[in-house]
């Protein structure tokens, strides 16, 4: 009967797990950005491959208004994590990317206007 009870809880935390599987994460995305650092704080002259890979994957999760919502959210804490590096060159990174997420990052952007 234990056995049983386990087995259940497991089910349903599996099934609770299944329908939230696609929802999207700040810490996805930021796992996502997190190779851009070397282009935002080391002077690399270009994103690197991972940098561009993690925004692409941004942009292929977040497919609803809801998530797209979501992953400006979590972009815009991503760029605030560098006071010091400068607004233009956080939102050069996905057009060096080549990837038009249909707004650019800032350190001050209004998530509720995405369409």
């Amino acid at each position: 009967m234990k056995n049983l009870s386990l087995i259940l809880i497991f089910l349903v935390l599996l099934l609770l797990n299944t329908e939230q599987g696609n929802a999207l994460d700040c810490g996805q995305v930021q796992s996502s950005v997190h190779p851009c650092e070397a282009y935002l704080l080391k002077g690399a002259n270009e994103p690197s491959a991972g940098c561009c890979s993690g925004v692409r994957s941004i942009k292929s999760s977040a497919t609803t208004v809801d998530e797209r919502r979501a992953a400006c959210e979590c972009l815009e804490k991503f760029a605030n994590k560098y006071p010091n590096v400068r607004d233009d060159l956080i939102a050069s990174v996905p057009v060096r990317c080549g990837v038009d997420l249909g707004y650019p990052i800032s350190k001050a952007m209004n998530c509720n206007d995405i369409p």
